[in-house]
C-alpha cells in the first residue's frame, strides 16, 4: 500500500524530498504525517469499506493526500477535473461522496462535501491517526474507479482492486528503473490512471515527483533542466511536442527514460528522441481493464515487443480460433489481475469480456512465443478499393515527410458511396503546395487514391494522448464541402 511505503520512507530518510509540487518540496516525513491526519478527517465523513468516492480537487497535494486516505480505509477513489463540467456526472452520480474544491462542480451527486480552505485547516490540525492498530486490508479492496475512453472516446468505467493496482505500480518500478534517486515529472492529470501508478511507484521506490505548472511544451522542456528530472510518461505526440519545443544549445540530460503509452512510437520519433532528449525511450502496450501486456526499449522500428511474466496472449480469427505464430488477427489476454468487466456498461462486458480473456480490440501478429506486434485498432482498418491499412500507419508516414504538429486520418463516404481517405493536419509549417507535395509523397506507396487535407486547430485526443476516431471524422467531415479532393 502506497501510504506504507511514504512512512517507511519518512523513518529511514525524514528530510528525503517526496514532491514538489509548485516549487513547494514535501519531504517524505510531512507527507506520511499529512495522509494520516486526512485519513481521520475523511473517517468522519461515514463512507463504508468498500464504498466509491470521486474527487475534484485541482490542488495536487490535496487531491493525493484524498485518494491516499481512502486507499488506506479500502474504499475506491476516482479523479476528476474541473474542466470537465457535466462530462464527470455519470462518475459523479454512481459513487458514495463527491468531494471537491468550491470552485470544481459537483454534478448529479448523491452526497457532496465541498473541500474548503476551512475544512482543510480543520483537518491538518487533527492528530495524525495511531498506527499502532493497522488498518484491515485484502487484495480484494476496491483502490480505484477508472474510465477508460478508448479511441471512440465512449467512457467505460471500471475498478480496480488493490492487487491490480500494486501490480501496475510494481511493473512501473521495474519499466522504469525507478529508484530513491528517481525524479518523475508530472505530464498528466491522474485522471490518467498509467500517470497516477508511475507517480505512486515513484513514491513507494523512494523518488521524487515533480508538479510544474505545464501551459505549453517550453514548460515541460524548462522543468526537465530545471529539476533534473530521469524519468518522463508522454505519448507519442507529447514526444514530439517537447523535441519541437527543444531550444537551441539544449542540453541533452545526462540519465533520462522517456516511458509512453496510447499509441506506437514510430522510428523516426525514437531516433530524435534518443538523440536529442532521451537515454531510454520505452513503449509500453496495455489497458486499464487489464493491466501492462507487453513493452519494446529496442530502438529498432519492427514492432516487436515481448509480453510481460504472467501474462497470456493469443492471436484469434473471427471465430476465435487462435492463428499460427505471423498471421495478423485480433489480440487477446489473460492478466492475473485483470478486471472482469466494467460496472456501467454490460453490453461493453459482454463484447469484450469472453471466457476469461479480455479482448482489447487490437489487430496483432505473435512472432514466436511472448513476441508481439500490435497494428493497430481492428475497429479503425481503413480499406481502399481492397488495400487495408492502419490508420497508424498512414499517420506515422505523413508525419515523418511532412512538417506538421500533429495528424490523424479517418475514411469518408463520398457521393458515389466510395470510402475516401481524409487526412486531419495541426500546426502546418509549411505553404498549401509544398504540404500537398509532402502529403502526396508520403501515401502514394499505400494506394489510397485521393485524398482530401483538412486544416485543424488541434487534433482531437483523449486524455492518454489517444486519437479519437469518431470525433476526428465529424469534426473533418464539417471543413469538406469547401475543399476540393486531390
Amino acid at each position: 500500500m502506497t501510504p506504507d511505503y511514504i512512512e517507511f520512507h519518512g523513518i529511514e530518510r525524514p528530510d528525503a524530498v517526496a514532491l514538489v509540487d509548485r516549487g513547494r518540496a514535501i519531504t517524505f516525513a510531512a507527507f506520511s504525517r499529512d495522509v494520516r491526519k486526512l485519513t481521520r478527517a475523511v473517517r468522519g465523513l461515514a463512507v463504508p469499506r468498500g464504498g466509491a468516492v470521486a474527487v475534484g480537487c485541482d490542488d495536487l497535494y490535496t487531491h493525493w493526500l484524498l485518494l491516499l486516505a481512502f486507499e488506506r480505509l479500502g474504499v475506491a477513489a476516482a479523479t476528476f477535473n474541473s474542466s470537465e463540467g457535466e462530462a464527470a456526472a455519470p462518475l459523479q452520480a454512481g459513487v458514495d461522496l463527491v468531494l471537491s474544491e468550491p470552485n470544481v462542480p459537483a454534478v448529479g451527486a448523491r452526497r457532496h462535501h465541498a473541500v474548503t480552505k476551512e475544512w482543510l485547516a480543520h483537518a491538518f490540525a487533527l492528530d495524525a491517526e495511531d498506527e499502532a492498530h493497522p488498518l484491515p486490508r485484502s487484495p480484494d479492496d476496491p483502490v480505484r474507479i477508472l474510465r477508460t475512453f478508448g479511441t471512440t472516446g465512449s467512457r467505460k468505467q471500471i475498478a480496480h482492486p488493490r492487487s491490480l493496482h500494486d501490480a501496475w505500480i510494481t511493473r512501473w518500478i521495474v519499466l522504469a528503473g525507478l529508484t530513491h534517486r528517481s525524479r518523475l515529472l508530472l505530464t498528466m492529470t491522474f485522471t490518467v490512471n498509467g500517470m497516477y501508478a508511475c507517480a505512486s511507484a515513484c513514491l513507494r521506490a523512494g523518488g521524487t515527483v515533480v508538479s510544474v505548472d505545464i501551459r505549453e511544451s517550453r514548460d515541460m522542456v524548462r522543468a526537465i533542466s530545471d529539476h533534473g528530472i530521469t524519468a518522463l510518461v508522454l505519448a507519442p505526440i507529447q514526444i514530439k511536442h517537447v523535441l519541437d519545443a527543444l531550444p537551441d544549445g539544449f542540453v541533452r540530460p545526462p540519465s533520462l527514460t522517456i516511458c509512453c503509452f496510447g499509441a506506437a512510437v514510430s522510428e523516426t520519433l525514437r531516433g530524435r528522441a534518443l538523440a536529442l532528449l532521451a537515454t531510454v525511450v520505452i513503449d509500453m502496450y496495455g489497458s486499464n481493464e487489464a493491466g501492462f501486456i507487453s513493452s519494446m526499449r529496442a530502438s529498432r522500428d519492427d514492432g516487436i515487443s515481448a509480453v510481460w511474466p504472467g501474462v497470456c496472449v493469443e492471436i484469434v480469427d473471427k471465430q476465435d480460433a487462435p492463428v499460427p505464430f505471423g498471421d495478423m488477427g485480433r489480440i487477446r489476454v489473460k492478466t492475473p489481475d485483470m478486471v472482469q468487466g466494467y460496472l456501467d456498461d454490460p453490453a461493453a462486458t459482454e463484447r469484450m469480456f469472453k471466457d476469461g480473456w479480455f479482448y482489447p480490440g487490437d489487430l496483432a501478429i505473435l512472432h514466436g512465443p511472448r513476441r508481439l506486434q500490435v497494428i493497430g485498432r481492428g475497429d479503425d482498418l481503413l480499406n481502399f478499393g481492397g488495400y487495408k491499412f492502419p490508420p497508424e500507419i498512414l499517420e506515422r508516414a505523413i508525419l515523418k515527410n511532412a512538417p506538421l504538429g500533429d495528424v490523424g486520418v479517418c475514411s469518408i463516404r463520398n457521393a458515389e458511396g466510395i470510402e475516401e481517405l481524409v487526412v486531419g493536419i495541426s500546426e502546418v509549417r509549411c505553404d498549401d503546395r509544398e504540404l500537398l507535395e509532402r502529403l502526396t509523397t508520403a501515401l502514394t506507396p499505400f494506394r489510397v487514391g485521393h485524398f482530401h487535407a483538412v486544416k485543424l486547430v488541434s487534433i482531437p485526443r483523449n486524455a492518454n494522448g489517444k486519437l479519437q476516431r469518431d470525433l476526428l471524422k465529424s469534426t473533418v467531415a464539417r471543413g469538406m464541402p469547401s475543399r476540393p479532393k486531390t
